[in-house]
């Protein structure tokens, strides 16, 4: 039973769970080879605090490979041959030169009917995405995983694997409205008191600009997490989902018009504390990566007179006494320090300030520098992930930034182009959703680009930069205004209208 419950927590990215039952499964059976496989496999992530965990598991798990036992006087093995297959697949995962995605693919050759080594063999394959759809490998897995489906369209495994594959499609597709929105409602409704899918469901709500129904999804979510971590006497630490679903629906009710109610939920998380003894551990990563900044990110995009000293404001100070104390041992206090300095030069650009604004811009880069330099480091920590959305949202910002000061500096038209040029830059620079975690940069750089448009007062083309903000971020309030107000300036007011009716929507 606990096998099975692991397993099927496995699929929905809730690592922690599955630990937790894998744990449960050796307990009642020390010689269980799938409980410690289990127990590999939901330890999977690179340097995570269970590291010694996970290799005294993989250690027991070869050696049941071969263990035998004694029943009515015959000598037989522990394992089925099937388990057996499944522990040298996994141990290929983690060998230096191992290639567990071709022992997965072999495995389910040889047991075609066993559909979680079917859809393990395809999740590995995937490449991801680019600009232009899914890459090779990621198309490949798309396409076996949908006859997979087809085959088995009531099975909640299988459906949630089919999901996670487009989770990180480039932009809200018809497809991804379509074909795979109602199968993660479906997942949803089959499983409605399982926060990972409930997560999920508002991840799609959101992507498909579906706020409201992405805000409910997420709620229950949070909620079903709390409860999950009362029930069980867990910490944040153990958790991460909490958190993941209270930063993403911060999100999307920013993303609606509720900048008041995001912000109480970010004031939430940043008074939360971190064991430092824990700072490993995923929930510690995302409260001191993401929880920290999630304040000031908002009063960003706000930008209202005062908000960027609020932002400041809300940042951890260099004596924060926690940060005193793990310095030395996290990449985050680089982030803090390169998103101070964007804000402080946010600031005296709004001050007028243009020369003291680059001088803050100039440390920014060379601490980001810094930051990037240390890859290497980050690629050995368990906050990687953090790092890496972390990286792509500052580069968006040192590319803005530049095009900010470039045109406060603007004296001619081509030098205005030297802005327009930067400001694309950051639009260019803006990553695809990973992880099922909103993005870092909360509001789409397309919006920047259309105020430089407006600036100027071309709002043909500011129409054009607010549509593509809306393509990328589906319903996005902000988008939605500014669009609505250029197509009125063009004079095109019945679309105006019907652009109004989806604001109200929105807003309701």
């Amino acid at each position: 039973r606990h096998v099975l419950q692991g397993l099927a927590c496995i699929q929905a990215a809730w690592d922690f769970e599955a630990y937790r039952h894998f744990c449960a499964a050796v307990k009642e059976d020390p010689d269980c080879l799938m409980a410690y496989w289990g127990i590999g496999l939901s330890l999977a992530a690179p340097n995570n605090e269970f590291s010694r965990q996970r290799q005294i598991a993989l250690i027991r798990m070869i050696e049941l490979v071969d263990a035998t036992t004694e029943v009515n006087g015959k000598v037989l093995p522990v394992a089925s041959v099937m388990e057996q297959r499944y522990a040298l697949a996994l141990a290929e995962l983690f060998t230096l030169r191992g290639n567990a995605r071709d022992a997965f693919k072999k495995l389910s050759e040889d047991y075609p009917n066993n559909l979680q080594a079917k859809c393990l063999a395809i999740y590995l394959q995937r490449d991801g995405f680019d600009d232009y759809g899914p890459k090779p490998r990621q198309e490949a897995a798309m396409r076996q995983m949908k006859s997979v489906v087809n085959e088995n369209p009531d099975n909640v495994g299988v459906l949630s694997f089919w999901a996670m594959l487009h989770a990180e499609a480039p932009e809200a597709t018809t497809k991804l409205r379509e074909q795979i929105l109602p199968l993660v409602r479906k997942v949803a409704r089959k499983a409605p008191n399982f926060p990972p899918y409930q997560h999920l469901l508002g991840h799609f709500e959101w992507r498909c600009g579906n706020h409201f129904l992405a805000e409910v999804a997420l709620s229950r979510a949070s909620e079903l997490y709390a409860g999950h971590m009362r029930k069980h006497m867990l910490s944040l630490h153990e958790c991460d989902g909490w958190i993941r679903s209270q930063l993403y629906l911060a999100t999307v009710m920013y993303s609606r018009g509720g900048f008041d109610e995001a912000m109480a939920i970010a004031g939430n998380l940043s008074d939360l504390k971190v064991d430092a003894a824990r700072l490993g551990s995923t929930g510690a990563n995302l409260l001191v990566w993401e929880a920290a900044t999630l304040s000031a990110r908002l009063y960003l995009v706000r930008g209202q007179q005062g908000d960027i000293e609020k932002a400041i404001a809300s940042l951890p100070e260099k004596d924060d006494p926690f940060l005193k104390k793990v310095k030395d041992r996290t990449l985050s206090v680089f982030y803090l320090e390169c998103l101070m300095r964007y804000l402080e030069c946010r600031k005296e650009l709004e001050a007028g300030n243009v020369d003291a604004a680059h001088r803050e811009r100039m440390a920014f880069d060379e601490i980001l520098l810094r930051m990037k330099r240390l890859r290497d480091q980050a690629m050995k920590s368990s906050s990687i992930s953090e790092y890496v959305r972390a990286v792509g949202a500052l580069e968006v910002y040192a590319a803005e930034v530049r095009g900010l000061i470039a045109l406060a500096r603007a004296a001619t038209d081509s030098q205005r182009q030297i802005a327009r040029s930067w400001l694309k830059t950051a639009v260019e620079k803006q990553r695809r959703p990973s992880l099922l975690m909103p993005p870092v940069v909360v509001s789409p750089m397309e919006v920047r680009l259309a105020e430089f448009h407006a600036g100027a007062r071309n709002f043909n083309q500011a129409a054009e930069s607010y549509q593509a903000a809306i393509r990328r971020r589906p319903n996005d309030l902000a988008s939605l205004v500014g669009y609505r107000d250029s197509l009125i300036r063009i004079g095109r007011r019945d679309e105006a209208e019907e652009v109004d009716k989806i604001i109200s929507a929105v807003k309701k």
